[in-house]
């Protein structure tokens, strides 16, 4: 995966944290981590990792993302979409590092374009699918018709918002219409505890 302006926005502003900050986001997790989760098992990032500094500079708000990802396929929601109501949210950001966190849990997570999602192959019972949605609720109206081409082969879907962005009143009952679960908004870009560090909060 390339870096995209918005992870070189983000990474521009983490570096720029004061020493104690840095030090905060970089810590080791705390006692309300998951057992065996990857927040247990991982030590600092590598300097040029930019996906574990990501996940470094919150990694509560990360790890209970994935968390509510692996209920939601126990539920039986196979195929997760991560989606926007504008383009630079960080959802392909956001899709790789929570694969990678779930893939740390020993689970089997994929990522996959919204387009690939009607031809991912044969399905199993544990593998979890992360499809990296790109917009579904532009300005305006919701289209029914629109919404069920795009969420094809999709059983639940995330929201990525920014904090000054509202995102549509209608989103979770129109998804809940044409079939797909809405899971909750992630809120990226949010500023938390005095620092300017994405975060990463499923509302």
């Amino acid at each position: 995966m390339t870096p995209d302006l918005l992870d070189h926005a983000f990474l521009d502003r983490w570096d720029g944290l004061p020493a104690a900050a840095a030090a905060a986001a970089a810590a080791p997790p705390t006692a309300t981590q998951p057992p065996g989760s990857e927040a247990s098992q991982a030590g600092p990032p590598a300097p040029t990792d930019f996906i574990a500094r990501l996940i470094e500079s919150a990694r509560v708000e990360w790890c209970n993302l994935a968390d509510e990802i692996e209920r939601a396929r126990g539920r039986g929601r196979r195929a997760i979409a991560i989606t926007a109501c504008e383009p630079g949210v960080g959802c392909t950001t956001l899709v790789e590092a929570v694969v990678r966190i779930l893939r740390g849990r020993g689970r089997d997570a994929i990522r996959l374009e919204g387009s690939d999602t009607a031809t991912s192959g044969p399905t199993h019972d544990r593998r979890i699918v992360l499809v990296d949605a790109g917009v579904w609720f532009p300005p305006g109206r919701i289209h029914r018709q629109r919404l069920v081409v795009a969420s094809t082969g999709c059983d639940a879907a995330i929201l990525v918002r920014r904090p000054e962005r509202q995102a549509p009143a209608a989103w979770g009952a129109a998804l809940e219409a044409i079939g797909v679960e809405p899971l909750g908004e992630v809120i990226s870009f949010a500023t938390s505890a005095g620092t300017t560090a994405g975060r990463g909060d499923l509302a």
